[in-house]
């Protein structure tokens, strides 16, 4: 089966609001966006990090919410019906006050990927419960944003620009560490990971069915792109587009600083034909270790590949060919 297309008029009234803000000398405010761009954020004046809540015995809950003033879209994203939230995974039992203990989510004013200051979403993750400041091993630690669709969500391409702390490298010995992934409901996972074997650092693209469904594990396919490099330090802007398939027209394509790391066609739906019901948007999970952070700027998530030109407010910098 073949996953339809849905309906993406979720965006199509947004109106771009920042009032004398201009691009190449034209004003921003009132602009509409694309149908197809269903999310926007720069994490800008109206972004909030909420109170951890619901705490329980791995860790806790928290919302980003308000609007972004420059983009005029609110959190949390609602892809395909659905809602989303920073799951704080510390693998020990938690409270809204000791939470923090391991993970935070905060917003900060930082130097962006132009020079200029910018908000972005910082995630810092201390220590885990099962291991303190050594490498998790088996623990699971992690602090994702997950953007969690109600319903299979159709094609979807997902960028954000990201920077990773300059000694991560140090601290990630002959392990992983990953950068993006989408689970179903049980029975597929895409993950995109930095990996160390070997000592140099390189990117690995992997499908498999590790999606928490309790299936034996089986690996579909995997891609390891040696030649494009790896930013530490420093933003690098990721893209990522799927349509989901069981059949040859399948696509998994992903991206770092306009190169193309990964493009694999072929069926890509599990055994039980579950929807996608996470993307990790903002995910933090590393074998190095701790102290671990990032920082996360200019989110988007469209409906397939962007129609995006310079001078337009969504246009986002730079693109790889697809």
């Amino acid at each position: 089966m073949t996953f339809p297309k849905l309906p993406v008029a979720l965006a199509a009234a947004v109106l771009m609001t920042v009032p004398g803000a201009t691009v190449h000398g034209e004003s921003r405010a009132a602009r509409a966006a694309p149908a197809r761009l269903l999310f926007w954020s720069g994490f800008e004046d109206g972004v909030s990090v909420g109170a951890p809540r619901d705490c329980y015995s791995s860790g806790c809950w928290q919302d980003l919410v308000g609007t972004d003033s420059a983009s005029g879209f609110s959190w949390p994203p609602k892809i395909a019906g659905g809602t989303g939230a920073f799951q704080m995974l510390a693998d020990t039992a938690s409270t809204p006050s000791t939470i923090t203990d391991y993970i935070v989510n905060d917003i900060q004013t930082v130097t962006g990927r132009t020079g200029a200051p910018t908000r972005a979403l910082h995630t810092l993750i201390k220590q885990n419960g099962c291991t303190g400041t050594a490498p998790q091993g088996k623990c699971g630690a992690q602090g994702p944003y997950q953007v969690r669709p109600a319903r299979e969500p159709g094609d979807l391409y997902v960028s954000f620009w990201r920077k990773l702390q300059p000694d991560l490298l140090e601290k990630l010995v002959n392990s992983w560490h990953v950068v993006f992934e989408w689970k179903s409901a049980g029975d597929y996972r895409v993950i995109s990971s930095i990996v160390t074997y070997g000592g140099k650092p390189y990117w690995e693209i992997r499908a498999d069915n590790n999606a928490n469904g309790g299936l034996a594990r089986e690996e579909y396919w995997r891609v390891n792109n040696r030649a494009v490099r790896v930013p530490v330090g420093e933003w690098f802007k990721f893209e990522a587009f799927w349509h989901r398939s069981e059949a040859s027209d399948g696509r998994v394509w992903m991206a770092v600083d306009g190169h193309k790391l990964a493009d694999k066609l072929g069926p890509n739906i599990g055994v039980n034909s579950a929807p996608i019901n996470r993307i990790f948007l903002t995910q933090l999970y590393s074998g190095a270790s701790y102290p671990l952070e990032q920082w996360t700027d200019d989110v988007q998530i469209w409906s397939g590949f962007p129609s995006a030109r310079p001078g337009e407010p969504w246009y986002d910098g730079v693109y790889a060919p697809h």
